[in-house]
């Protein structure tokens, strides 16, 4: 740490312990999150950035940054040194982003909307990637035959006592391999004691919704177990819930000061 510079506070490790859980994120949801504005959120940021805890990397021109946790920003946050993303390029940088986003998304909902489910919760991309059970076997046919292959969601969430993959769906896959996938969740979530209650997919724009619909349904996916978001809503629900949250810590603050 440089001198002149100063340290991380509770607060700044707070927003390290979410951003860790996550492993990448661009600023302004981990400051929904957070409940910071842009100039504390940047402060925060600053600091866990001269302790070493946290990278900046800017991505195309006019996208912004992604806020990478470093390792020892894992540690910091109790978690092992390979926790961290080891590398994070031009290719997965949309992705990274989506799956943050999905990530406050599913927080802040959680703090709101599942507010009244004492069990909700939800898993993030890192914790599907070290975690164990979530990758399954699917098979598809192309034009080469017949794909034996494995998958894993990019995301979970817990709703009525069972977990919810959640897929971020950023370009179109080919229908064949999509199929597959569809079915294999199809599968997964069907008889009397299912793996999963279903699938959310988060996808990017209408004309990726409109195949997930239409191979859902063919893959037997029914409304009450496959449901698909377009990420814009995620975003603007996101922002919304940011401001509920806020509101909610006032109205409780006020009426703790009376």
């Amino acid at each position: 740490m440089s001198g002149g510079c100063i340290a991380p506070g509770a607060r700044s490790l707070e927003g390290l312990a979410w951003l860790a859980r996550v492993g990448a994120s661009p600023q302004q949801p981990l400051a929904l999150v957070m409940g910071w504005n842009h100039s504390t959120a940047y402060d925060h940021v600053r600091r866990l950035i001269d302790a070493g805890l946290v990278r900046r990397v800017p991505m195309t021109r006019g996208d912004g940054s992604l806020l990478i946790v470093t390792a020892a920003g894992a540690r910091v946050a109790g978690y092992r040194a390979s926790w961290a993303p080891r590398s994070l390029g031009p290719a997965t940088w949309a992705h990274a982003w989506g799956c943050a986003w999905t990530s406050a998304w599913l927080q802040l909902r959680g703090q709101t909307r599942w507010a009244a489910d004492p069990d909700m919760r939800w898993w993030s991309e890192r914790e599907i990637l070290h975690g164990d059970g979530w990758r399954h076997r699917f098979s598809y046919e192309d034009r080469r035959g017949t794909a034996r292959v494995t998958h894993r969601p990019d995301l979970a969430v817990l709703i009525a006592g069972r977990p919810v993959p959640v897929e971020v769906e950023l370009q179109r896959k080919p229908r064949a391999r999509l199929l597959g996938i569809l079915r294999m969740y199809d599968e997964l979530s069907a008889g009397t004691q299912p793996t999963y209650g279903g699938v959310i997919y988060v996808a990017a724009n209408k004309y990726i919704a409109g195949a997930l619909h239409d191979v859902g349904a063919e893959a037997g996916l029914d409304a009450l177990r496959f449901s698909v978001r377009a990420l814009d809503d995620v975003l603007d629900q996101t922002h919304a819930a940011s401001q509920e949250f806020a509101e909610r810590r006032r109205r409780v603050g006020e009426a703790a000061g009376r």
